[in-house]
């Protein structure tokens, strides 16, 4: 009886250590890659990378493994001959802090940035110290990272996910042709969005569309804000902002209790519960991220290496959304759009 109880115990414990450990699992499962689908090139020593994301949701996420495929297709493997020190600031500016801070403090060659505020942490950690490559920011000179888009000036280069604001536009008025008011939510602290909400605004204005702005600081003020919006507009528009993207479940709980379109500008929260978008393919700026990796790696001088900004976009549509909403999608759009499932 006794070495039953013993074997049991040491079940529970193995069990318990498991559960423990089944986040990271999970949220490094996406990230990995078959080293026989691609050439490892030889280096002389394992080259070391600090990854700091800024919060994990979807977009970001499809980013991340787009970096990682990415450089396998270039020879550069995790585990083989680089090694990629990947860490979540879990949208937390204090945890971004320590976090840049300790990748400094650790032996890394190289940083990359997923996210501003990611990207900002660890500038000011490195100070131009060690070469950066930046994923998905909207506007690395608003940002303060770099001098210009075709000359950063710094050793500090990367990706730009600026959005299609005027293809998204469109896209809103052929689904809404009649919108004359039209809300714009995000984080009020987010420079992505804030890049976003003005190019918004400066179109809309053209458009005779009226906007009307509500902004967060947290995601714990989205239910009260997002309600408040919800009820005097005709439509939301939420830009490229990660606190409100790690949140989309509360928002459409919301906007569908009231029957309010969420436009957002990234593909991922469509599928989140998003109606429809042209945005730009997640995927595929962690590709063009993870060229501009390697050719660091290869000694690419990043203060002259131009900021690139990725073209590849998707209309895409969430049918089962506009269905809770009962609204019919045009056929224009219908026939044009990829469509995804997904929303409360």
């Amino acid at each position: 009886m006794k070495k039953w109880t013993t074997l049991g115990y040491l079940l529970t414990i193995c069990l318990f250590a498991i559960f423990l450990g089944m986040p990271k699992i999970l949220e490094s499962r996406d990230t990995q890659i078959a080293t026989e689908d691609y050439h490892v090139k030889a280096v002389d020593e394992t080259i070391h990378i600090g990854l700091l994301q800024f919060i994990a949701h979807p977009a970001l996420d499809d980013i991340r493994q787009g970096i990682y495929d990415g450089l396998g297709e270039r020879g550069y493997v995790d585990g083989e001959n680089i090694k990629i020190d990947y860490q979540n600031g879990q949208g937390d500016q204090s945890n971004l802090k320590m976090l840049a801070e300790d990748m400094m403090n650790a032996n890394n060659q190289l940083l990359v940035g997923l996210a501003t505020p990611a990207a900002q942490a660890l500038n000011q950690a490195s100070n131009n110290r060690l070469p950066l490559v930046m994923a998905g920011v909207t506007d690395p000179v608003d940002a303060g990272l770099v001098k210009s888009l075709d000359q950063p000036g710094r050793n500090v280069s990367g990706t730009s996910d600026l959005s299609p604001v005027s293809e998204q536009l469109d896209l809103i008025q052929k689904i809404l042709p009649d919108i004359k008011t039209l809300g714009i939510l995000y984080n009020s602290s987010e420079t992505n969005a804030e890049v976003s909400v003005r190019a918004v605004k400066t179109e809309a204005e053209k458009r005779g569309i009226t906007i009307k702005e509500a902004t967060i600081s947290q995601t714990n003020d989205l239910a009260q804000v997002g309600e408040k919006l919800a009820a005097n507009v005709e439509a939301i528009y939420v830009p490229n902002d990660n606190t409100i993207a790690s949140a989309m479940p509360t928002l459409i709980g919301i906007t569908d209790e009231k029957q309010v379109p969420v436009f957002p500008a990234v593909d991922t929260m469509v599928s989140a519960g998003g109606l429809a978008t042209v945005g730009v393919n997640q995927y595929q700026i962690g590709r063009d991220t993870a060229n501009i990796i390697a050719d660091a790696i290869e000694g690419a001088d990043l203060s002259q290496y131009a900021i690139v900004n990725t073209e590849k976009t998707d209309m895409i549509i969430n049918p089962n959304q506009a269905e809770r909403l009962n609204l019919d999608l045009p056929k224009e759009v219908s026939e044009n759009a990829k469509t995804v499932e997904g929303g409360n």
